[in-house]
């Protein structure tokens, strides 16, 4: 009987040895913390921010007059604050219906004077978004003239432009379209600031949290907003801790001392998978990462040549080594999840179809190419993998790391040969990124590479223009395809965006949609 009680411990030992009790989470039911490194905030002034967590942070402070949802797996413009609106026919003229009885935190109602007043104070203040507002042709010579008040609950904004409804409602969504309580704002303007000083680190919103305090290096804590008009937070409480570390980040989920880590890094992520407590959400990220030829240097003026790139590169090894799986392969300039997608995926690696074309380019034996990226650890395996690659075509890439403000430096004034960099996109439409990868004349990424293409720029113009939303998508596709075979981008992948979330926490991949900078915060429970 001894010796059974004794194997019985023994079991019981090496069970609670392979299978620990997870710590359970010790943050209360109605509050979320989020272990984030919030030393990159400058600003939570929605005329001000520009960060991806800045904007998030915004983005349950504030409400816009439009904001995006997702039908059929594509981002949408939605009523938010304006619960309609009307285009004129020739797209140059919007009129937004507002909510009634719709209040600030304050308490004050949200009205037409609080919408002109936000567009204003973003105009004269010059933010770092202020050019989606030139987009727009606003400026703060005419944004009185362009941004009216019709009555207390209708705004017309114009602009001369007559650009797609997706394009202008699009920008409207960013942080920058956030509407402002006027009154509040403006109780604490300092020398005509327009109250940027204290908006800094408190919020005029009428979104469903309120800025309840920010100390610096050390937290920022939000509260649930008692007036808000919408869907009533079911967390009473929000806080992201300064915790710059991917470490300590993956540590405090693990002890239940957080519930969701924010910045971990690939290897913690795909470590904390088989933690039964936690959730490793994925979805899909608003960046594109690629390599860019410059067509006035030498070899790489020849079409045959870049298609020659682009069918050396191994995009899967890319993708499932370097990124250990963290991406999605889309070889277009617009991402997955996005209106004028496209699906196709036509480069894998081709060796012999490689050394085919830089032969018939009159490069049967390759050349010496310097290959350029910044330092950062992810882009410096890519560029030795990209080397590796070329190699087998011929080619020897000669790598240059520089800091990154270095890099983008010589990028934009011409001054590469290959690069390896990555792209943004500012607002949910295709014209955020068919501009910059396509039309050189709008001075981004086709103008850096001497890609002086008259064609691709028509086509990127002629989408911006286009009301119809069928002949829309078409016109991207054909750009893309056009794109695909004449374009100095070799595209490796899409990024996505991936937290560690405990079990605990119900809502999150309904709250994050998508395009990683707009949440839902209301979606959020425990």
């Amino acid at each position: 009987m001894k010796k059974l009680l004794f194997l019985m411990v023994v079991v019981l030992l090496l069970v609670a040895l392979v299978n620990p009790v997870m710590a359970k989470s010790r943050v209360p039911k109605d509050t979320l913390v989020i272990a984030a490194n919030t030393g990159i905030l400058i600003s939570l002034d929605p005329a001000v921010v520009y960060e991806v967590l800045g904007a998030v942070i915004v983005n349950g402070l504030y409400d816009k007059l439009v904001d995006y949802g997702v039908e059929n797996g594509t981002l949408v413009p939605q009523p938010e604050l304006a619960e309609k609106w009307e285009i004129s026919s020739d797209g140059k003229v919007f009129t937004f219906y507002l909510r009634k009885g719709v209040k600030f935190a304050s308490g004050n109602p949200v009205t037409a004077d609080d919408v002109v007043f936000s567009f204003k104070r973003h105009a004269f203040i010059e933010s770092p978004s202020v050019w989606l507002l030139h987009e727009l042709g606003i400026d703060k010579t005419n944004v009185e003239e362009k941004v009216k008040k019709i009555d207390d609950y209708t705004v017309q904004i114009s602009n001369d432009k007559g650009l797609a409804p997706n394009i202008f409602l699009g920008i409207l969504t960013n942080s920058f379209g956030s509407i402002v309580d006027k009154k509040v704002a403006l109780q604490h303007e300092k020398n005509g600031d327009f109250g940027k000083d204290w908006l800094t680190d408190h919020s005029a919103g009428a979104g469903p949290y309120v800025l309840a305090s920010w100390e610096r290096n050390s937290r920022v804590v939000m509260r649930a907003n008692p007036n808000y008009w919408g869907e009533k937070p079911k967390l009473k409480t929000i806080i992201f801790l300064d915790v710059p570390e991917s470490t300590n980040q993956r540590l405090l989920v693990e002890k239940g001392d957080a519930d969701v880590a924010w910045n971990l890094e690939a290897q913690h992520f795909i470590e904390i998978q088989g933690n039964p407590d936690i959730q490793a959400v994925m979805l899909p990220g608003q960046a594109n990462e690629y390599l860019a030829m410059n067509c006035s240097w030498g070899p790489l003026k020849d079409p045959k040549v870049r298609l020659a790139i682009k069918y050396a590169i191994d995009y899967d090894e890319i993708i499932n080594d370097i990124m250990q799986g963290l991406a999605l392969k889309v070889q277009g300039f617009i991402p997955k999840g996005y209106f004028g997608y496209v699906p196709d995926n036509p480069f894998s690696q081709n060796i012999e179809k490689a050394k085919q074309l830089l032969t018939e380019a009159g490069y049967p034996d390759g050349f010496e190419v310097e290959l350029l990226t910044n330092d950062s650890d992810t882009r410096k395996n890519e560029a030795v993998k990209v080397q590796a690659d070329l190699a087998k075509v011929g080619i020897k890439a000669n790598i240059v790391i520089m800091k990154a403000s270095q890099m983008y430096s010589k990028y934009r004034k011409q001054g590469h040969q290959i690069i390896i960099a990555g792209w943004g996109i500012d607002y949910a439409d295709p014209d955020a990124l068919a501009k910059p990868f396509a039309d050189y004349k709008a001075h981004q990424l086709a103008w850096r590479n001497v890609w002086y293409d008259d064609y691709a720029a028509e086509l990127a113009e002629k989408a911006a223009f286009e009301l119809d939303s069928k002949k829309r998508a078409e016109i991207y596709k054909e750009l893309t395809h056009y794109w695909f075979e004449n374009g100095p981008f070799a595209m490796f992948y899409q990024t996505v965006s991936y937290w560690a979330v405990r079990k605990e926490v119900k809502g999150w991949e309904d709250a994050f949609y998508g395009y990683s900078m707009r949440v839902d915060w209301t979606k959020l429970y425990k």
